[in-house]
């Protein structure tokens, strides 16, 4: 029997009590003194206590004896997903659309794409839808960027609209102009061409097409080209045959003097005339007017109607020529 009222006295520390590997290995029965053994070794293992050193502070090093990083593997791109490509594919469409509205919208309607090169530029005319206003009716023919046109459309002397044709092919002279590759005195017709550029169609002001063409051909042979003389009326000028002058009769602007070419003054029969003259005789129409006759010696001619006049410049006019245009481009 056990008398409850008395307690066994306590011989250990309730909280060190069976803790130490002694206490537990005192617990226990052992075979062999090996077992015993690995028992405390077990003990002192769960006794250990692992504490983490803490970092010394880290000293500068001059950099030269700094280890070089390696350099981390590039990363292989990420497969772009089946949506992503169709969502740049619509973004690249959506801006190239707009890129093509905005740049053809910043053009003017006349625009051509070698506005006042050297050679053969000025040939071409924009081909247009046809138009009817004004009474006058412009025939057009789409070929390529050939355009053909009724002779009264072609006539800004006397029109008080601007035809596209003539319009696109003043913008392209006046490319040489800008080039300083066409140059004027005084008084300057160069203005008269202008106008015809910004589609202005000035009364007493205007430039026979054929004028135009033959001043676009003088650029296409020459690298500079001197105009003196186009629409007196423009300009006030009555000399020389007066009012019956192809310079000021019917709106006048049917005739072209030509003052220099490549920095040489012209006298109609030296050799840059001359050579004018040959370049220009097969492609103006048939009638077309000359002077200098009694400045050059005798040439044979197939359209050029030659007249005497002053030796100081080249004069071709159209005034009783049989065409509306010339026969190139």
């Amino acid at each position: 029997m056990v008398d409850v009222d008395q307690q066994p006295e306590l011989s250990d520390d309730p909280v060190t009590a069976f803790t130490t590997p002694e206490e537990l290995t005192a617990t226990q029965t052992f075979t062999s003194r090996r077992e015993r053994r690995e028992a405390e070794e077990r003990s002192r293992k769960r006794e250990r206590i692992v504490v983490k050193p803490t970092r010394a502070e880290r000293t500068k090093q001059p950099r030269a004896e700094r280890a070089p990083r390696q350099a981390r593997p590039a990363r292989s791109p990420r497969p772009v997903g089946h949506h992503e490509r169709r969502r740049w594919g619509v973004h690249t469409v959506v801006m190239l659309a707009l890129a093509a509205f905005f740049g053809t919208a910043a053009l003017p309607a006349y625009a051509t794409t070698a506005e006042g090169s050297t050679v053969g530029s000025a040939r071409t005319a924009l081909a247009v839808q046809t138009l009817t206003g004004g009474g006058v009716t412009q025939v057009v023919a789409r070929d390529g960027l050939a355009i053909q046109e009724s002779p009264q459309a072609l006539d800004s002397t006397m029109n008080t609209t601007v035809s596209p044709t003539v319009q696109a092919l003043a913008v392209q002279i006046m490319g040489a102009v800008a080039a300083g590759r066409l140059v004027g005195s005084t008084p300057n017709h160069i203005p008269e061409i202008a106008n015809l550029a910004e589609g202005k169609a000035d009364p007493g002001c205007g430039v026979d097409y054929r004028v135009l063409q033959a001043i676009s051909i003088a650029l296409d042979n020459f690298n500079q080209v001197g105009v003196s003389d186009i629409n007196r009326r423009c300009t006030g000028q009555i000399e020389g045959a007066g009012t019956d002058s192809a310079h000021y009769a019917d709106g006048g602007g049917h005739a072209v003097d030509f003052y220099l070419l490549n920095g040489s003054p012209l006298t109609g029969g030296d050799a840059k005339s001359v050579q004018l003259i040959k370049i220009l005789d097969p492609l103006v129409p048939n009638g077309t007017g000359l002077g200098q006759v009694g400045c050059r010696a005798s040439m044979s001619l197939d359209n050029f109607k030659p007249f005497d006049d002053t030796c100081n410049h080249l004069h071709i006019d159209f005034l009783k020529s049989d065409g509306s245009a010339l026969r190139y481009g």
